[in-house]
Parts: C-alpha cells; sequence; structure tokens
C-alpha cells in the first residue's frame, strides 16, 4: 500500500514539475501578461468598497484618554475603571499584601501563592478553570512581590461578566488541595536551587537582604528552611488575615465603569471589612552582600533607601 502510494506521488510530482518547467524562470511581467488573474480589468479597485462589507466608523484624529472611575464600596473595596476603544479588556484584582506581611510560621507564602494561582477552588476544579478560560480565549496572570499581590485576566470585552466572576473565584475561594500544594511545592524547590542562575532575580535577593532590617528584609523566594512547613492550612490561614476588602483594589481597562459595578458588587460586597493592619516596620541601614558563584561574568546591583511606592511626593 505504502509502495503504491509513493509511485503515486512520485508521477504526480513529474507532471508537476513537466507542466511548470518552461514557465520556472519566467519574469513578472510575462507572468502577469499570461495569467487574466493579474489583468487590470478582472480586478476592481481598491478604491471601490465590497459588495455587502460594512466598514466600522473611523476614529476621530485626536482621541482622548478616558477618565479613570472609581468606587468604593461600603467594605472599603476600591474599583477602578477607564474605557478604551480596544475590542479587548483587561481586568485585575490586587491586593495590598507580600512578604513583608509574612510571619516565621508563614514565610515563603507568598512565593507559594503566586504559583497557587487559577487553581483548583471551592466551585471549580482546575480542569473546568482551564477550560472556561481557553473558552473565552482569555490569558491570565500572577505576579507576587514584597508588598503587592496581582491578579489579572485578559479577553474580549464581551466577556467581562465572565472574566470577573473567574477571576474573583480563583483570588476568593482557593481550595489549596493537597496534592496540588505539594505539587507547586516541588516547582518552588526547583525554582530555589536555579535561583543562583538567575542573576536579576539573586541581586534583588540579595540588596534587600542586605540593605534592610525588618519587614522588608524577609526573602521573597521561599527559603529551602521553611518549604517543609507550607502547607494548604498555612496558606488559607494568610489569605483569611491578608486578602481583605480595604486591601484590595479591583481595577479594569475597555470597561463602562457601570457595567463594572454591575458585575463586581454581588461578587465582593460581603468581603470583610477589616481594620487595616499597620504596615511591619522596616529599616534601611544599607550594607555589603558579595557571593562567588564561578561564573565568568560579574553581576553588579548598588541601592539606595528612598520613600515607599505609596509616597509619590515624597519620593
Amino acid at each position: 500500500m505504502y509502495r503504491t502510494a509513493a509511485l503515486g506521488a512520485k508521477a504526480l510530482k513529474g507532471c508537476l514539475s513537466r507542466s511548470f518547467r518552461t514557465s520556472r524562470y519566467a519574469s513578472s511581467t510575462a507572468a502577469a501578461m499570461a495569467s487574466p488573474v493579474f489583468s487590470g480589468s478582472s480586478i476592481p479597485s481598491l478604491n471601490i468598497p465590497l459588495d455587502g462589507v460594512s466598514l466600522p466608523p473611523s476614529l476621530a484624529d485626536n482621541i482622548k484618554p478616558s477618565k479613570l472611575q472609581t468606587t468604593t464600596l461600603p467594605n472599603g473595596l476600591k474599583i477602578a475603571s477607564e474605557m478604551s476603544p480596544n475590542p479587548a479588556a483587561s481586568v485585575g484584582l490586587y491586593v495590598d499584601c507580600g512578604s513583608i506581611y509574612e510571619s516565621p510560621y508563614s514565610r515563603g507564602a507568598t512565593h507559594l501563592l503566586e504559583r497557587m494561582a487559577f487553581k483548583s477552588t471551592l466551585n471549580r476544579s482546575h480542569l473546568r478553570l482551564v477550560r472556561e478560560i481557553e473558552a473565552m480565549g482569555a490569558n491570565t496572570s500572577a505576579s507576587a512581590s514584597r508588598e503587592q499581590m496581582g491578579y489579572t485576566i485578559d479577553a474580549l470585552k464581551t466577556y467581562v461578566p465572565e472574566m470577573v466572576e473567574v477571576l474573583v473565584d480563583s483570588v476568593r475561594n482557593p481550595a489549596f488541595l493537597d496534592w496540588e500544594v505539594n505539587e507547586e511545592l516541588r516547582k518552588v524547590k526547583v525554582e530555589i536551587g536555579e535561583l543562583a542562575k538567575n542573576p536579576m532575580g539573586y541581586l534583588m535577593e540579595a540588596v534587600h537582604s542586605a540593605g534592610y532590617s525588618g519587614a522588608m528584609a524577609n526573602p521573597l523566594y521561599a527559603p529551602e528552611s521553611a518549604i517543609s512547613g507550607l502547607t494548604g492550612d498555612v496558606l488559607e490561614k494568610f489569605v483569611s488575615e491578608n486578602y481583605t476588602a480595604p486591601r484590595m483594589v479591583l481595577a479594569a481597562s475597555g470597561v463602562e465603569h457601570e457595567e463594572l459595578l454591575k458585575v463586581v458588587e454581588p461578587l465582593l460586597s460581603d468581603l470583610p471589612n477589616v481594620t487595616r493592619p499597620v504596615e511591619p516596620k522596616s529599616e534601611y541601614v544599607g550594607g555589603d552582600f558579595r557571593q562567588h558563584t564561578g561564573d565568568e561574568a560579574t553581576h553588579f546591583a548598588l541601592s539606595f533607601g528612598v520613600p515607599g511606592w505609596d509616597k509619590e511626593k515624597e519620593a
């Protein structure tokens, strides 16, 4: 069967090569004269609109950016949005929380929470969550820092209600299943082992540990000594203590503010209005850190103590 198919393909290849051999090196002018496809009479001018095609209204020469609208819910959660002419929308849920709020008991929770984003929730399995995100053609991401946690989802504007619901469910109702936590802990161990091969990540950890005493000196990457103590219960306790309404902002781009409020309020208005805790103290003390890695290249960082990210005028 395979020999017959191969002989047939060989014969077809021969026929094609014979039929095109004479015009293989023809110039573009000759080809245009030989084929009616390239003649001016058979193709309508680009200045003539195509039948049955309606063009959208053209944008103005000068488009002013839409104003940022904000609303604060009774529980303290803030909602911000601005419109955009783009067909896509982006929604993010940001939490004033990071490794500076970790205690010795929860050391490394921020790093692990970043990896546990968009896993199984109390309402959805991880498989169902992935399928819903794929059905929207959406893109999700999560980021963790010493002072902030961020969760975002991007898709077409028509899916805004679904986007918000999936995002809020992922952040508010994580299941922290044991097998998922253990799987991500294994990946964290690998990531920590490769940190020495990542000069930028290694330097940022080093300058914070050398330059600060207090909360800002807490490692962003989970230390190896703390990995064995990280469990789903630890993550759940850390989230319940820190993911509160006054410390959360839901922001969206490309969404009408009133439309966003209708979707967000039923999902987040019942978050507890817990008194915002005092930010853990950090003191910039300066210092020096050197590490010989055996690499031929030298990576160097010089840092200075400046006002925090939330002190815009002072900074």
